[in-house]
């Protein structure tokens, strides 16, 4: 999965699989119509990923973990902000991690262009 369209076809499938299931349990016709509105859009834009753009001369990553945890950690901080202190301890040990992780990566990537 080193294509952006992929991750985008991925997210799109979630979102839709999800939409379908508030169908079922959720009454409110709106709730489920925005998810699946969210996933029917995903679709143009992974399609304009498809077709090949300028590429650069820098070695850079397809996808980035820690930038998944940091976000993650930030959405844990703020759910812990009303659930509690220690789900909000958690969040920030993701986002502490997340960032660590860019960091080596900004280092990875520093090395690879003086090589």
């Amino acid at each position: 999965m080193n294509r952006p369209s992929s991750v985008l076809a991925i997210w799109g499938g979630m979102l839709t699989v999800l939409g379908v299931m508030l169908v079922f349990f959720e009454p409110s016709q709106l709730t489920w119509a925005l998810l699946i509105g969210a996933a029917i859009s995903l679709a143009p834009s992974g399609a304009l990923m498809l077709f090949p753009g300028r590429r650069d001369e820098r070695p850079l990553p397809d996808t980035s973990l820690p930038t998944v945890a940091i976000s993650l950690g930030f959405c844990v901080l703020i759910l812990g902000l009303a659930a509690g202190a220690w789900l909000a301890a958690l969040g920030v040990e993701l986002v502490a991690l997340g960032a660590f992780g860019l960091l080596r990566e900004l280092r990875a990537q520093r090395r690879a262009n003086r090589s």
